[in-house]
């Protein structure tokens, strides 16, 4: 089995490798400790049969790496592995495709079978990370195809890395499109949401709804 894993802190990635050894027999584990490096090794076309990645790292963060993926059409199944308690940062990688989302105080025997259960093909995620109520999209949130007529899906997508901080570059890396292509995308949303910069744009794109804090919200 040939697992990509994607953590910045490199003692907890060889920890985490050591660990995955017991998954199952014949683990090959290929550590990553960017996104930006993960997605260059996707790119060269290797076949992974599972993804881990930390959410919280420099440059393009797990989220952006989960677009990435999207991108990509990669089929494997992804697994945030990460430090973070919050709900809403776990609601929001569910949300961009994540299988499971596990966090690192679990023990390893725990996290073990809750890796397998993803192989197995179900979806995981503590029952301590379950908010009251919540549901992968409630009745009442915007539905973006009414309120984005004048914003194409790629588009959205831009406004949602740049609400994660990323830059025009790593935006281009994520989405693989050249880097003018998403200055002009910026553009099409600045002149949309009648802003004149990223900061501006981010606060506008709130108050409509556009995105929602779990999208950029900080560790």
């Amino acid at each position: 089995m040939n697992i990509l894993l994607v953590d910045d802190h490199r003692l907890v990635a060889d920890a985490l490798a050591i660990m995955l050894q017991d998954l199952t027999d014949s683990v090959r584990v290929t550590i990553c400790h960017t996104s930006q490096h993960a997605l260059s090794v996707i790119d060269e076309k290797p076949k992974f049969d599972l993804i881990l990645t930390d959410i919280y790292m420099p440059g393009i963060d797990g989220l952006g790496f989960l677009q990435g993926l999207k991108s990509r059409a990669i089929n494997a199944p992804v697994v945030v592995i990460s430090g973070t308690d919050n709900a809403k940062v776990a609601q929001a990688a569910l949300d961009k495709g994540a299988a499971g989302f596990i966090n690192k105080s679990l023990p390893g025997a725990e996290m073990l079978a809750a890796l397998r259960k993803v192989l197995a093909g179900e979806k995981y995620r503590p029952d301590h990370l379950e908010p009251p109520g919540l549901s992968r999209r409630s009745n009442d949130s915007v539905n973006l195809d009414e309120t984005t007529d004048s914003i194409s899906a790629r588009q959205l997508e831009v406004l949602q890395l740049i609400a994660a901080g990323n830059s025009n570059k790593q935006i281009a890396q994520v989405l693989q499109i050249r880097e003018t292509t998403v200055k002009y995308h910026t553009r099409h949303l600045f002149r949309y949401l009648q802003v004149k910069n990223r900061t501006s744009c981010i606060r506008e794109a709130r108050s409509q709804g556009l995105i929602d804090a779990a999208s950029s919200e900080a560790p």
